[in-house]
């Protein structure tokens, strides 16, 4: 199966190993390779996929919004987020889902974070913020509050989920307090400033969740340093692919899942 990671930059990623240790897991031979593709030229290099033969494509930073755009289909919750990290072709057919909330609620619940009936600040307005957001709310969360640098990016991640689930009151603004903070933002990550964006005048938090993942971050640090457990990302991007796996090939049990996340994250740590 042949299959790649479109995104830039992807210095850091460790999407590659991930798919080449599940393939030996499953019995499947997977070619995985990550493409750096430039600013202007994901149709392009979309088309180029798909003439190589490729059974599909995960998306990251600066493409997700992107590639739902460029999706003759989406799924359920890829339509309600606005955002692809996952493409499969059918035929002329380009198919995309968004594993990411999936991802982060199996990594919440693999990590044991209750998210029923709690207050989530998510940092950040992209697509990993909304996927973050859409995953917080799924499971229960009674409030979700985007802080984000532009007021309307943050402003837009609530007009899109706030429809869909009505039981969760969605707001965007200034950063306030919360049970449980996640950062959705390039902060921390290859290329990016490793500062936190979580004012100093916050309480601390339960449980302070990053997306960035492989690092210690000024983030994590910060949060620690309030006395909140912190997690990085490495479980996130371990689910998030296996669902992307499932995506292209075929679901597996939960409990198949489970072990064989168990198994990755324990090789990646």
């Amino acid at each position: 199966m042949k299959l790649g990671l479109f995104g830039r930059p992807l210095g850091h990623t460790k999407s590659p190993w991930i798919f080449k240790a599940l393939g030996r897991k499953v019995g499947k031979k997977i070619s995985y390779e990550a493409v750096e593709v430039a600013h202007g030229h994901f149709a392009v290099a979309t088309a180029w996929a798909r003439a190589m033969g490729w059974r599909g494509v995960n998306i990251t930073i600066p493409f997700k919004l992107e590639a739902a755009n460029h999706a003759t289909l989406m799924t359920p919750a890829a339509r309600v987020i606005g955002a692809v990290n996952v493409i499969r072709f059918e035929g002329k057919k380009i198919i995309g889902d968004n594993t990411d909330a999936e991802g982060l609620r199996d990594a919440l619940k693999f990590a044991g974070v209750r998210m029923g009936g709690i207050h989530v600040l998510i940092f950040g307005a992209g697509g990993a913020a909304r996927a973050a957001g859409y995953a917080s709310a799924k499971s229960g969360a009674k409030t979700v509050r985007f802080a984000n640098r532009t007021a309307s990016t943050a402003k837009e991640c609530v007009r899109v989920l706030a429809p869909h689930f009505p039981k969760t009151s969605f707001s965007s603004g200034a950063p306030r307090n919360a049970d449980i903070w996640i950062n959705a933002t390039p902060l921390g990550q290859q290329g990016s400033p490793d500062v936190s964006p979580a004012p100093k005048t916050l309480r601390a938090p339960v449980a302070a969740v990053d997306l960035v993942y492989g690092k210690k971050t000024a983030f994590q640090r910060h949060a620690e340093r309030m006395g909140a457990r912190t997690l990085d990302g490495t479980a996130m991007l371990v689910f998030q692919a296996l669902r992307a796996y499932e995506f292209w090939d075929r679901p597996f049990s939960a409990a198949r899942r489970a072990a064989l996340a168990e198994k990755l994250i324990k090789e990646l740590s």
